[in-house]
C-alpha cells in the first residue's frame, strides 16, 4: 500500500472561454506535474458526455503553450491529464481519446481514482511527442497500484434492446450490437492492446469489467507503471528476469504469458550461454533442439548496472559456440524501453523510462506486493505526508481553483499557477529543459531562480520563479493571456513581475527593485 492518497478536489477555471454545458469537470490543476513529466496537469472528473472533447479542446488552447517544439529528441508530452469517472458515452470516450492522441497528452489514472468503460477507451489515447528521428507519436499512458482502469464491451440496456427490436427488428438490433463490437474491436487494435483484452472483454455482462490490476493486465493492455527507478521493483532479480521472460516468450508466441510456464526447464542458471556481443549469459533453459530457441537469459554486464536490464530470448548454440539473440526486451531507467520488434512507437511496445512492470508475477495484484516503487511514485509526483503551506499571495488576485500542494489565481489576464512540494520540486522546475521558449531574462542560485519570456508556439508571455526554504519549495509560473489573442499589454507585463514580488512563502520574498 502506498502511504498517500493525492487530493484532487478541485474546480474549473473561472475564466476560460465559454464552453458547452458537460457532465464531466475538466480542470487544470499546475503547470509541473511530477520529475518525470514536468508539464502542465488537467484532470478529468465525471460522467462521459457528448462535448467533453471539446471542453478539453477549449481548457487545452487557454492553458497548454509548450506543445511539440518543447519536447525534442529525448520524448515529453505537451500536458498530463489525470482521470476519474465512471463511464458514458462511448462515442465521445472515443473522441477523447483521439484528441489526447493528436495532441501528445499523456494520461494517468492515480491511486485511488478509477476510470471506467468510455473513460478506460479515452485513457487509451494517453501519449507523448519526440523530434528523434523515427519516433515522433509515442504511447504514454500509466496507472497507479491502487487505481481501477475498467473495460468492458459495449451493450444496451434491457429495454433499449427491447425497444430497437420492436422498432426495427430483431435482425437490425443485433446488427446494430455487432456494429458496435466491430468498432470497439478496430478502436483496440488502433490504440495497440493485445488481442487477449479483447476476447476477456466480449465475454463480459454489461454488470462486469476487465480490470488493469495485475501485471499481466498492464502487459496485455500495453500500460506502464509511472517511471521510477527499477530498483524499487525488483528484490529477486532471478525471479524478476523469468517473469521478463514470460512476456518474452508471449511476444515471441504471440500468446498470453500466463501460458508460459512450461517453457522454462530449468532454475535460474549463471553462464548458461555466451552471445557475440552481448557476452556473458544467466537465465532459464528452454530447450535444446537445435536452430530452436534454447535459453531466456539477462546479460552479466547489464546485471552490474541499476537496472538497464537486457534480457532476450536466446536460440541454441552455433558451430561456434555461441547464441543468437530473438526476441530482446531492453530495460533503460533514462531513455526508452522497449521489449520486441516494429517500426512505429505507437504500434510496439515503447515506453520513455524503465518497463517495471515486466519484472513483477503476472497474477498479483499490484498494489498487494508492498514494493518501494510504490514509495517512488509519490516523490515523483512531489508528494510527502506533510505538505508546506501555499504562499500568501496579493490580496487583489482572485481564487480559481486549490488543492493542498497547488493553486490557480488570476488578476484580469494573468493566471498564476503554484506549486508547493519537497527540495525535489525546486530542482526539477530549476532544471527543467527549456526547449520551445524564448528566455528574455533569467537569474539563479542556491535557492531561487527567476526566468521571463515567451513561449515559441503561441507567443504568450510567463514568468517563472522558484524559492528553496530548507527541504520546502515553491515554483510559480504566471501567464499573461489576454481573452483576444493579442500580445501581452504594458499592464499584463507589469502584473507579471508583480507575481514575483509580491508572493510570500514562509516569510521568503524574491529580490526585487
Amino acid at each position: 500500500m502506498r502511504l498517500l492518497t493525492s487530493a484532487i478536489a478541485i474546480l474549473s477555471i473561472a475564466m476560460v472561454p465559454a464552453l458547452p454545458a458537460v457532465a464531466a469537470e475538466i480542470s487544470i490543476v499546475s503547470m509541473h506535474y511530477s520529475a518525470t513529466h514536468p508539464v502542465p496537469h488537467l484532470h478529468y472528473e465525471g460522467e462521459t458526455v457528448a462535448g467533453d472533447a471539446a471542453a478539453l479542446e477549449g481548457l487545452y488552447n487557454s492553458f497548454v503553450n509548450c506543445r511539440e517544439s518543447c519536447s525534442g529528441p529525448d520524448g515529453m508530452p505537451t500536458a498530463v491529464l489525470t482521470m476519474n469517472g465512471p463511464g458514458g458515452s462511448y462515442v465521445e470516450g472515443l473522441a477523447l481519446a483521439d484528441f489526447l492522441r493528436e495532441h501528445h497528452i499523456a494520461t494517468v489514472v492515480e491511486r485511488g481514482a478509477y476510470c471506467y468503460s468510455a473513460c478506460a477507451f479515452a485513457f487509451l489515447g494517453g501519449s507523448a511527442w519526440s523530434s528523434q528521428e523515427g519516433m515522433g507519436t509515442y504511447i504514454d499512458r500509466m496507472v497507479e497500484p491502487g487505481s481501477t482502469v475498467g473495460f468492458h464491451a459495449p451493450y444496451a440496456d434491457e429495454d433499449s434492446f427491447r425497444a430497437a427490436v420492436e422498432e426495427r427488428g430483431g435482425m437490425a438490433a443485433q446488427g446494430q450490437t455487432r456494429d458496435a463490437l466491430s468498432l470497439m474491436v478496430k478502436e483496440l487494435v488502433k490504440w495497440n492492446v493485445d488481442p487477449e483484452v479483447i476476447f476477456r472483454m466480449v465475454g463480459m455482462g454489461p454488470d462486469e469489467t476487465y480490470d488493469l490490476r495485475t501485471a499481466e493486465d498492464l502487459y496485455l493492455a500495453r500500460v506502464a507503471l509511472p517511471p521510477t527507478p527499477t530498483s524499487g521493483w525488483v528484490n529477486d532479480i532471478p525471479a524478476a528476469v523469468r517473469n521478463a521472460c514470460m512476456r518474452l516468450l508471449a511476444i515471441d508466441e504471440r500468446g498470453d504469458p500466463a501460458d508460459m510456464n512450461w517453457r522454462f526447464l530449468s532454475e535460474f542458471t549463471p553462464n548458461i550461454g555466451k552471445a557475440e556481443y552481448a557476452g556473458a549469459l544467466s537465465g532459464y533453459l528452454l530447450g535444446e533442439r537445435l536452430l530452436d530457441i534454447g535459453n531466456c537469459s539477462v546479460t552479466e554486464e547489464s546485471l552490474a548496472t541499476n537496472g538497464d536490464y537486457e534480457i532476450a530470448l536466446y536460440f541454441t548454440p552455433g558451430i561456434d559456440g555461441l547464441n543468437g539473440a530473438a526476441t530482446s526486451m531492453f530495460n533503460r531507467q533514462a531513455g526508452w524501453s522497449t521489449a520486441g520488434q516494429g517500426r512505429n512507437p505507437t504500434k510496439r511496445i515503447l515506453v520513455k523510462g524503465p518497463l517495471n512492470s515486466y519484472f513483477l508475477p503476472l497474477d498479483q495484484d499490484i498494489d498487494s506486493l508492498d514494493l518501494p516503487g510504490e514509495a517512488d511514485i509519490d516523490a515523483n509526483r512531489f508528494n510527502r505526508a506533510a505538505p508546506p503551506p501555499l504562499p500568501v499571495m496579493p490580496g487583489d488576485f482572485a481564487l480559481d481553483a486549490t488543492t493542498s500542494t497547488s493553486r490557480v489565481s488570476h488578476k484580469d489576464n494573468v493566471f498564476v499557477f503554484e506549486r508547493v512540494g519537497p527540495r525535489s520540486l525546486f530542482e526539477s522546475a530549476r532544471d527543467k529543459p527549456l526547449l520551445g521558449r524564448t528566455i528574455g531574462s533569467e537569474a539563479s542560485n542556491d535557492i531561487s531562480f527567476v526566468r521571463s519570456g515567451t513561449y515559441d508556439d503561441t507567443g504568450i508571455s510567463f514568468s517563472w520563479y522558484g524559492i528553496l526554504d530548507g527541504d520546502n519549495a515553491l515554483v510559480v509560473e504566471a501567464l499573461a493571456l489576454p481573452s483576444d489573442g493579442a500580445a501581452a499589454s504594458d499592464d499584463d507585463l507589469a502584473t507579471l513581475r508583480r507575481v514575483g514580488c509580491e508572493f510570500d512563502f514562509n516569510g521568503l520574498k524574491l529580490g526585487c527593485d
